[in-house]
């Protein structure tokens, strides 16, 4: 049984998700005999119509470019719920992605996973802070894993390959469109030690509803999410309260009570947010001896 082209076609259908897709997958366990049913069949099945018109119309040649990609380079990953490399953590998310493009190295999964989020336009303190943290933290074999976007995420995956560690970029456009484009170097750095992954097919442009989605995934990989400079409505704050509702804890810095971009983290820390002042905090939130 080899449900992988059919969860690649799965993910490419408009308006079906992964608990559509888990439905699916429950009744028809070998998703081929679903994809043989005629939209009649597939009706009288219970389905939808329009779920049955989606799937019987789907041209199934179109995951042939999902496939010659993963064959193209030996780096080069599609992993699904049925891949032993799928990361266990992801799996137990309310709506884990069908599929993980991957790209670089998968034992950067294998190592204990640190979400590090915050503001695009953070302050020189904590640009730094971003940067040496996970420089240090990448040194006692934790991976950082962020968003690629600029500010934080960027300071916190170029402190990871400054050192030499592992880092993991979870991308809101396909794998092969790197998005925002000055990160384009960044990008091609990540995985010669770490990944850079997306759940999105191909050629997917960074559409604004993407990234929301992408923040799941951040915070689903990870044990933790520290957050490091972040205004009271943003997209941190938004990856910060996927980590509660994922069963996982979350993090957070605090700066002057004079920063705006500090109230995102004074806000967690009044929620019940760890308070964190040094890496130690955070190795012994995630059981690592600091020695």
């Amino acid at each position: 049984m080899n449900n992988l082209p059919y969860l690649l076609a799965l993910n490419r259908m408009n308006k079906v998700g992964p608990r559509t897709v888990a439905k699916l997958k429950k009744r028809w366990p070998n998703l081929q005999d679903l994809f043989a049913l005629s939209y009649l069949e597939q009706e009288q099945a219970g389905l939808p119509s329009a779920l049955a018109r989606i799937i019987t119309e789907f041209d199934l040649n179109l995951i042939q470019e999902d496939l010659d990609w993963r064959d193209s380079a030996p780096d080069h990953h599609l992993l699904t719920w049925d891949s032993p490399d799928y990361p266990a953590l992801l799996k137990e998310i309310a709506d884990p992605p069908i599929v993980l493009y991957a790209k670089g190295q998968l034992s950067a999964l294998e190592q204990p996973l640190l979400a590090v989020v915050g503001s695009r336009n953070p302050s020189i303190t904590g640009c730094e802070n971003a940067k040496n943290f996970a420089k240090e933290l990448s040194t006692h074999g934790v991976t950082i894993v962020s968003g690629l976007a600029l500010g934080i995420d960027g300071q916190a995956h170029m402190g990871c390959v400054e050192a030499g560690g592992k880092t993991i970029a979870v991308l809101g456009t396909g794998i092969n469109c790197i998005y925002p484009r000055r990160h384009s170097k960044l990008a091609a750095q990540i995985p010669q030690n770490g990944l850079l992954i997306s759940e999105f097919p191909l050629n997917s442009p960074p559409i604004a509803g993407h990234f929301p989605r992408r923040n799941r995934i951040i915070s689903g990989l990870s044990l933790c999410t520290l957050v490091i400079e972040s205004a009271i409505k943003s997209g941190s704050l938004i990856t910060a309260k996927m980590a509660l509702e994922q069963n996982r804890d979350v993090l957070a810095i605090p700066g002057s009570i004079h920063n705006p971009l500090a109230r995102g983290c004074h806000h967690l820390l009044q929620q019940g947010a760890k308070l964190v002042t040094s890496v130690t905090d955070i190795l012994e939130e995630l059981r690592i001896d600091s020695s």
